[in-house]
């Protein structure tokens, strides 16, 4: 008579708990990678710049791990009034999808771009007919800024920004946000040959509404000039359109005076006097009083 089959005996409950954790964090991960690997990162951006009259161009795309997607060789192109206009180009742009996004169906990406020598980093979500943006950037070389009405002058030195915009439309009067400046080791070359201004440390703040871009203590503080801008821009269809009403204080330090005193004296008033000079006109061809 043969011997009866001997039984395991069961496993614990408690043994199981640990495994079934695991299986359910192996599924989360793939499904996780699947959507990751399967999102539409560049018809996202696209979806997402669309209602503002921009595209994007690009060379190619490629997977960046963890999670996310980089193109290379990319152009913003605005396609206001009828007509392709490259407003910003970038070597390198990595995309990555935004939970609500990847979850919810919610449109959403986040942009990390290499820009101007330095970093930007931009979340762009569309809800209600409406386009939100937060970015920030980091270490902007000026100098690298093509396009900056900056009227024969050169500007050397590294900006950070941070804020938000809410673009309701293609049209800038559609608009609102507000931003926050800083920056280090700014100077200004007046004429070729002629020895740097140094206007050092910058701060302010900008808030933009129907239009309307407000300066709000803009203030640079540096070794030869101190500078303090208050008032306003009133946006154009094109930039160069843009209406300036700014009114601005110079103070010249000791050093400054020593090295630039015949430029103080090319000015329509001296500045040591506290009364302040005015620009007005256009981007295009400002006037100083």
């Amino acid at each position: 008579m043969s011997a009866a089959p001997r039984l395991s005996p069961p496993r614990p409950r408690a043994r199981r708990g640990p495994l079934i954790a695991l299986y359910a964090l192996i599924g989360a991960l793939v499904f996780v990678s699947f959507l990751v690997a399967t999102f539409p990162y560049s018809v996202t951006l696209s979806s997402l710049l669309a209602p503002c009259n921009i595209r994007i161009r690009y060379a190619n795309q490629r997977m960046s791990p963890p999670f996310g997607a980089r193109l290379d060789d990319v152009a913003l192109i605005s396609t206001a009034a009828g007509r392709d206009r490259v407003v910003l180009n970038s070597p390198s742009v990595v995309l990555t999808p935004t939970l609500a996004s990847l979850l919810l169906g919610r449109p959403g990406i986040r942009v990390r771009a290499d820009l101007f020598g330095g970093r930007v980093r931009v979340t762009i979500r569309r809800a209600l007919n409406k386009t939100d943006f937060a970015f920030d950037a980091t270490s902007i070389q000026v100098a690298a800024i093509r396009g900056l009405p900056l009227y024969g002058a050169q500007v050397a030195g590294a900006v950070a920004a941070a804020g938000n915009a809410t673009l309701a439309g293609p049209a800038l009067p559609d608009a609102n946000g507000r931003a926050t400046l800083a920056g280090d080791h700014l100077t200004v070359s007046i004429a070729s040959g002629m020895a740097p201004v140094r206007i050092g440390v910058l701060s302010g703040a900008l808030e933009l509404a129907g239009g309307v871009v407000k300066l709000n203590d803009v203030e640079t503080h540096g070794a030869d000039l101190n500078m303090k801008a208050d008032g306003e821009i009133q946006l154009g269809l094109t930039p160069d359109e843009s209406q300036i009403n700014v009114t601005l204080y110079l103070e010249p330090t000791r050093s400054g005076r020593d090295h630039f005193g015949f430029f103080l004296h090319l000015l329509p008033h001296p500045p040591a006097d506290g009364t302040p000079y005015t620009i007005g006109g256009t981007l295009a061809a400002p006037t100083f009083n």
